[in-house]
């Protein structure tokens, strides 16, 4: 076996970043061919996700809201 008849990202003269680049690439090809072949599941997942980053936005927002109501003397010696 030559060493042109390895898969990209399996050849020895390549440096790691080609590699990592390559890796890379393949692992977006499957994120896509899956997002393609699950259209429902992907929505459902990207609404999840952002339901739960507007969430975490929500939290944060509120406690620090909250901490600027409270007096000076309170917010350090509570």
């Amino acid at each position: 076996m030559t060493n042109l008849d390895l898969p990209q990202g399996h050849r020895e003269n390549e440096t790691r970043a080609t590699k990592a680049v390559n890796v890379v690439r393949s692992e977006a090809a499957a994120v896509r061919q899956t997002a393609t072949e699950h259209p429902s599941s992907t929505v459902l997942l990207l609404g999840l996700v952002g339901l739960a980053g507007f969430l975490i936005g929500h939290g944060v927002g509120y406690r620090k809201a909250e901490a600027d109501h409270i007096p000076t003397f309170r917010r350090f010696w509570s």
